[in-house]
């Protein structure tokens, strides 16, 4: 949401929600996605901001490890499919979550993942 999205919807200046918010982001509570000169920053609750590439996947990973059950796996799959940046990587993590067996395709997603590529990248 953006801060004027914010302030017309709680019906304060948008100046008193900008401070408002960068009080929560200092507190932890909120986080901010900067935007490119003159257009206006997305701020999240922290922890629902949205994921890139390499979060998707290691969210996925750490789900298949720590849990079991694969109805527990499909319902962290489609939180984090909701929360992916990528609209590709939405619909194939949200396809993951409805997958028999869930666990193999994260194992599989992980083991053709290429994670020193997009080192080199970020560097």
């Amino acid at each position: 949401m953006t801060a004027q999205a914010l302030a017309e919807s709680a019906k304060m200046t948008v100046q008193a929600v900008r401070a408002d918010l960068a009080a929560l982001e200092s507190a932890g509570k909120a986080r901010r996605q900067r935007a490119a000169v003159g257009q206006p920053h997305r701020w999240w609750r922290a922890g629902n901001q949205p994921l890139d590439g390499d979060e998707v996947m290691l969210h996925m990973a750490l789900a298949a490890y720590h849990n079991s059950s694969a109805d527990k796996l499909r319902e962290v799959l489609a939180d984090v499919g909701r929360r992916a940046k990528n609209p590709a990587h939405q619909k194939i993590v949200t396809l993951c979550a409805t997958a028999r067996e869930p666990h193999q395709v994260v194992w599989s997603a992980l083991a053709e993942y290429d994670v020193s590529s997009t080192a080199s990248q970020a560097a």
